[in-house]
């Protein structure tokens, strides 16, 4: 009888505890889906070297901090792109949450990016925070 209560309690423990580990998912709004569709769009972009996509989404003014801590303006960075020195082959998003205020979205991911940049091939796992504005309908990515 000790035995089978024992293995009971111990049960009982591990269910309680994987439901207060479990992650409490928050209702996603509209505007959320929104840049997160923005998001995806200029994975998509920089994967198929989609010029026009690829401005759409990047505000004139974004600028570019690679790994290296390179800086980079918009028109190097999609310049590096279109001529092949920078190669996006896969974006593979880890987590990342959205928070919008108004005409103002905050997204902090994690992903893990498959690439060969500068000649050198690999994946890269990668966290950041990035800034979008909603603009005539679309949001645009700014910081």
């Amino acid at each position: 009888m000790k035995k089978s209560f024992a293995v009971y309690m111990i049960m009982l423990f591990a269910i309680l505890a994987s439901i207060a580990e479990s992650p409490k998912e928050k209702p996603i709004t509209t505007e959320e889906k929104e840049v997160h569709s923005a998001y995806e769009a200029i994975n998509k972009a920089m994967i198929e070297k989609d010029r026009a996509a690829m401005e759409r989404y990047f505000d004139k003014n974004l600028t570019f901090t690679h790994m290296s801590g390179k800086k980079q303006t918009r028109e190097e960075f999609i310049g590096e792109i279109m001529d092949g020195t920078l190669n996006y082959f896969k974006v593979d998003t880890k987590d990342y949450s959205i928070s919008v205020n108004g005409d103002t979205a905050h997204m902090k991911v994690t992903h893990t990016l498959t690439a060969k940049v500068y000649g050198i091939s690999g994946s890269w796992t990668l966290g950041g925070e990035d800034t979008y504005k909603r603009r005539d309908g679309i949001w645009i990515r700014v910081e």
